[in-house]
């Protein structure tokens, strides 16, 4: 089978991230890092999520949030769909309750694993 790419020049990176049409202001996926010895209280932290902070995610316009985790290393997908991501960041960043949780959290990350490291998308089917 023949590359998709095999007679065009390939442009660079950046150009291709920055114009894809798979672009959306609606999706958006992170990374974070657990540490791994503290995976097991990590998870069950989530199966007894606050709700009041469910209710300010939820306020915040984050819809179908899901975190997923790679056990081996600790590596933590997450992945929120809202009508406008940016916005969703700065209305939860805001709500009282994400200090706290975020403090209550941060026992379990690795040094910097806390900070939300946002995937870049480039294909997306529908």
């Amino acid at each position: 089978m023949e590359s998709p790419t095999a007679h065009s020049p390939v442009p660079d990176l950046d150009h291709q991230l920055r114009t894809s049409e798979a672009r959306s202001p609606h999706r958006c996926c992170f990374l974070l890092h657990v540490r791994p010895e503290r995976l097991p209280e990590y998870v069950q932290a989530h199966q007894h999520v606050w709700e009041e902070m469910r209710h300010a995610l939820t306020e915040a316009g984050w819809r179908n949030y899901s975190l997923f985790l790679h056990r081996e290393d600790g590596m933590v997908v997450g992945y929120f769909e809202s009508d406008d991501v940016d916005a969703a960041h700065e209305a939860i960043a805001r709500a009282e309750v994400s200090p706290r949780w975020e403090a209550a959290m941060e026992e379990y990350f690795t040094a910097g694993g806390g900070q939300k490291v946002e995937l870049e998308q480039y294909f997306h089917l529908t």
